[in-house]
């Protein structure tokens, strides 16, 4: 039985993203185990407050994942 545990930083992703979150990675474990795995396969997704997550002591903050987003996007733009 999968347990999948996604966690993210609280506003990254609206309810209709984490609903597809779900089903996209549910579907991922049905590809390589067989669609009698769909019902064992069982998933929580939990948001962290902004400034509660950090990599090498400097902690995220929803802000910063907006401005990479932004910064992303315009990047992808230029490329194109």
């Amino acid at each position: 039985m999968p347990f999948i545990s996604v966690q993210h930083l609280a506003g990254a992703f609206t309810s209709e993203q984490q609903r597809a979150l779900i089903a996209d990675i549910t579907e991922a474990f049905v590809r390589q185990g067989g669609e009698g795995i769909r019902p064992a396969v069982h998933m929580t997704i939990t948001e962290i407050a902004s400034g509660l997550w950090a990599t090498g002591g400097t902690p995220l903050t929803i802000e910063e994942v907006r401005a990479r987003r932004k910064a992303r996007a315009a990047s992808t733009k230029e490329c194109a």
